[in-house]
């Protein structure tokens, strides 16, 4: 019975993970901690190897529910875009703008110093430099590079899992790829999620023992480049001013409601 209990409890786990995977704003590493899982998981994918048999009857069910928890709500989303795109962007950022506080908090939990802004400014142009890339490309290098961009994107995917506090969502809003991955995910494009997929894999599996030697190591300064990566995010992904009063409205009210959720959920879990 305990068994049975741990291994839906698990499932629910992973469509709830999956959640903080595709809505942007909200950080699957996070929802992981919140769950008690977030130390258990980065432990068997650093060691996967090691008593493999038992990590993966451990990963294999939250793996099932975030793939059940994408599928299902990548139509939901890709309609929300089609339909609403800039109101469905403001609720976003409400999302991501409340979480700011929290992570600056958390930054500074060991002390503050000067010296990380300039980690906080490394963050910000490294996340305005990757995202104006495809820009310098053109067409002809992007198509080029496609294979090696969808790698690149579920590489963000990963990161994203693996630090605690950073949408990974948000982020790729900000590359312009999420809405393009929402339609790969409706459509099941396998020429996009497998090279993402692959990325995505690959960044967990080696990201998980870095960038938690990088956190035991220099806590503040890799915080604040955190911080710097959403404060670049919101900068490249703002959609530009409603164009009526009504979409005006409507986009205040979801912003409101995005900031109004995100403080709530943040508050309860003491995050």
């Amino acid at each position: 019975m305990a068994k049975e209990k741990n291994f839906w409890y698990r499932l629910l786990s992973g469509f709830v993970i999956g959640f903080g995977m595709v809505i942007p704003g909200v950080s699957g590493g996070v929802l992981a901690m919140v769950l008690g899982l977030y130390e258990p998981i980065i432990a068997a994918i650093a060691n996967p190897l090691q008593d493999w048999r038992r990590n993966l009857r451990f990963l294999a069910p939250l793996g099932i529910g975030a793939a059940v928890c994408l599928l299902f709500l990548a139509r939901l989303l890709e309609y929300l875009f089609a339909q609403h795109p800039l109101p469905t962007l403001y609720l976003f950022f409400g999302l991501v703008i409340a979480s700011l506080p929290s992570m600056v908090r958390l930054a500074n939990e060991k002390g503050f110093r000067l010296s990380y802004l300039v980690s906080l400014a490394a963050g910000l142009s490294a996340l305005l430099l990757i995202t104006s890339l495809p820009r310098h490309l053109g067409e002809g290098g992007a198509a080029q590079a496609g294979l090696v961009y969808r790698a690149l994107m579920g590489g963000v995917l990963g990161v994203g899992l693996v630090v605690p506090g950073l949408s990974a969502s948000f982020l790729l809003i900000a590359f312009g790829y999420y809405e393009k991955l929402l339609k790969a995910l409706v459509n099941v494009d396998l020429a996009v999620l497998v090279p993402v997929g692959l990325g995505l894999g690959l960044t967990v599996l080696f990201a998980s023992k870095v960038i938690h030697w990088l956190f035991r190591w220099q806590y503040g300064y890799v915080s604040y480049a955190i911080v710097g990566l959403m404060l670049g995010s919101l900068y490249v992904a703002f959609p530009g001013l409603p164009r009526t009063l009504s979409e005006y409205l409507l986009c205040l009210v979801l912003f409101a409601c995005g900031v109004g959720l995100a403080s709530l959920f943040l508050r309860k879990q003491d995050v």
